[in-house]
């Protein structure tokens, strides 16, 4: 089993150096049709590697209306996302990686709310290495 694991945790760290490498060097802003609105931003992190995560797709989705459309930006080499214009109501927000699609396992998503055009930090991450070692191997694994 620590076999395993060890080689879970080495090729976490072999994709995450690749992605890393092809990520985009600044902050990807959503552009709205409108000036008002609040900010959404945060950090995605790699919990594994313990520093950030470069080149996740983050997105967010309204979880109380259709009239607002989904919105997804790329986090830069910094880890860091902005979506901008975002109005007022309740968002599902959630990422996707490279990283996490290689090893099959999906990020839980979060919820964020946006009221009086206030802005929002919500940080996300990679889930830790105990739970992604449940994920690939089993509830049970010692």
């Amino acid at each position: 089993m620590r076999f395993r694991t060890l080689l879970v945790v080495s090729l976490v760290a072999l994709l995450r150096r690749e992605v890393a490498a092809q990520a985009p060097a600044t902050v990807q802003r959503a552009s709205g049709t409108t000036v008002s609105g609040a900010t959404v931003s945060g950090v995605v992190r790699d919990s594994i590697a313990r520093a950030p995560l470069a080149g996740a797709w983050v997105q967010l989705v309204a979880a109380d209306s259709q009239a607002h459309a989904a919105r997804t930006v790329v986090s830069d080499t910094l880890g860091r996302f902005a979506l901008d214009g975002v109005p007022d109501g309740r968002y599902t927000l959630g990422f996707f990686h490279p990283l996490l699609d290689s090893l099959g396992v999906e990020p839980p998503p979060r919820q964020v709310f946006v009221s009086n055009h206030r802005s929002v930090r919500a940080d996300l991450a990679i889930p830790s290495p105990a739970r992604l070692r449940a994920a690939i191997c089993g509830g049970r694994s010692a």
